[in-house]
């Protein structure tokens, strides 16, 4: 299966590959023939892998169907040959979704929707992605990182801090005096994924695919419904969370935020023809010269639907802007803003973006300089989890289970937030609070042992032998103060396989 996956993957790579290339040099046409690679039975294969293999493999929609049950029944080549029979004749059609709600972390008592498809339409949802994300991948914005292939947050937040970054040095004192930007639009879309109208959101595929067959099915998906506990839901709005094509749909409704500032974001129309630097120079050209002219700016840089627009002007200004996008966006998506969430905030002040702390901060060598730092709120919500682990109702635990409860706790916190600034000094201190939490846990489950039989717990660590940690013949605590402290870097990004070609450096 693995060398059979490896050839679809290629056929379908060089599919990929060919609209990535023909999006590029065609930006403003759509697509016309797009069905038939969709319904190409290497492309299901290829799709089928992918949904085979990932984590969600085991969870069954509203048919009952899991991945094993098709592979221990009819077959996956029977499974596969019957879909694409099905697409060909025109008579597949979607499932409702099994709606599951899923507690939302840090907000007790608040639970966000979560549609399950079938494995049939996840199968035919990824085989759609497979085609269709290409043509978006090479029009899509370079401040938009929300499930996009090779991008995340920790690109978004370093494109922010870099945004940020004051560029020129007072002649005189040798400081960074002057900031870029003053002001931060904290973008919050209320239900993003539930509201997004339907139609609209057909106008905009339509944009990029004129293959007929594929939109239709596009809004079959759409209109499918959902399966509750209190019965079937008709979708009239939303993409809902969960659907593979579900991120990628709802990329293509906020690229309208984009649009907006395109000006300062891509100025892809030249004012004059003469112009020979791209897009992307020409914004930062445009965004350099209405500042210096004092006119506004807007800057914004965008994850899935969590977003920051940062603003050159007054507080007026911003206000005013704020207004405007909450009715642009209810014009052109039927998208609202939240009125209390969406935030006028001062840089000096700092705002909260994608979990982590963004500011700017006065440094008496340099002058301004942006910062992006850990939370307090998630320095508390990681000691609570900690202490809630330690707690008497966990003795009957061995050592080793314990070490084991927390270690992937810890390990994915470090791995998140190392990229802040000061972050050693705060992940040493969490390091030492688990140690104590640890100590106080064996002091109660062995009450009558001496400090000397409690301390024989703790051993030269296997990575570092001059240091003695909390271990056992298999588990040791993970100190998150040993991960090396730097700062992200936006060309650590993988690009798409498909967006490089063959015979050039990096592909």
């Amino acid at each position: 299966m693995d060398l059979d996956f490896q050839t679809d993957n290629d056929w379908v790579l060089s599919v990929q590959r060919k609209l990535y290339q023909w999006s590029k040099a065609n930006p403003k046409e759509a697509y016309r023939e797009l069905w038939n690679w969709i319904i190409d039975l290497r492309n299901l294969r290829a799709a089928w892998y992918r949904v085979s293999k990932n984590k969600g493999k085991r969870t069954p929609g509203i048919d009952g169907i899991t991945v094993k049950s098709i592979e221990r029944g009819i077959g996956i080549n029977t499974f596969l040959v019957d879909l694409q029979k099905e697409l060909k004749g025109g008579t597949f059609r979607p499932n409702p979704c099994r709606r599951k709600m899923i507690p939302k972390p840090g907000k007790p008592g608040k639970f966000r929707p979560l549609g399950i498809p079938t494995v049939k339409d996840r199968v035919v949802q990824s085989a759609i992605k497979q085609v269709l994300e290409p043509l978006l991948e090479a029009r899509f914005e370079h401040v938009s990182y929300g499930f996009r292939p090779g991008r995340g947050c920790h690109g978004a937040l370093e494109h922010l801090r870099m945004a940020m970054r004051p560029r020129k040095k007072n002649k005189v004192t040798g400081m960074r005096d002057q900031m870029p930007y003053q002001w931060a639009i904290e973008g919050d879309i209320q239900g993003c994924f539930d509201n997004i109208d339907h139609h609209l959101l057909m106008e905009r595929v339509r944009i990029h695919s004129a293959d007929q067959k594929l939109n239709r099915l596009l809004v079959q998906f759409l209109k499918a419904g959902i399966l509750s506990e209190e019965g079937f839901l008709r979708t009239d709005s939303g993409a809902p969370q969960g659907g593979i094509c579900s991120p990628l749909l709802a990329n293509i409704a906020l690229a309208v935020i984009e649009e907006r500032y395109e000006r300062w974001v891509n100025h892809k129309t030249p004012i004059q023809q003469r112009r020979k630097c791209d897009g992307i120079e020409a914004a930062m050209r445009s965004r350099s010269a209405d500042r210096q002219a004092g006119r506004t700016v807007f800057f914004p840089i965008r994850y899935a639907d969590d977003f920051v627009t940062l603003v050159s002007g007054t507080k007026e200004e911003a206000l005013v802007e704020r207004e405007a996008l909450g009715m642009f966006l209810k014009q052109e998506m039927q998208l609202t803003l939240s009125p209390e969430k969406t935030k006028i905030t001062s840089l000096t002040e700092g705002f909260h973006f994608l979990g982590h702390r963004v500011r700017m901060r006065w440094d008496k060598r340099y002058g301004w300089s942006p910062r992006v730092e850990i939370p307090k709120e998630k320095v508390n919500d990681l000691r609570y989890k900690i202490k809630q682990l330690t707690k008497r109702s966990t003795l009957t635990w061995s050592l080793d289970k314990l070490l084991q409860k927390l270690n992937p706790i810890l390990r994915g916190w470090a791995n998140f937030y190392h990229y802040c600034t000061g972050s050693k000094k705060i992940l040493s201190s969490l390091d030492w609070y688990t140690r104590d939490r640890i100590w106080r846990w064996l002091r109660k489950k062995y009450p009558k042992a001496s400090v000397q039989m409690i301390l024989s717990f703790r051993k030269q660590s296997r990575k570092r032998p001059n240091w003695k940690v909390w271990s056992t013949e298999h588990s040791e605590q993970y100190q998150m103060g040993w991960l090396k402290v730097m700062r992200y870097r936006r060309e650590w990004m993988k690009k798409a396989d498909f967006t490089m070609i063959p015979g050039e450096p990096d592909a």
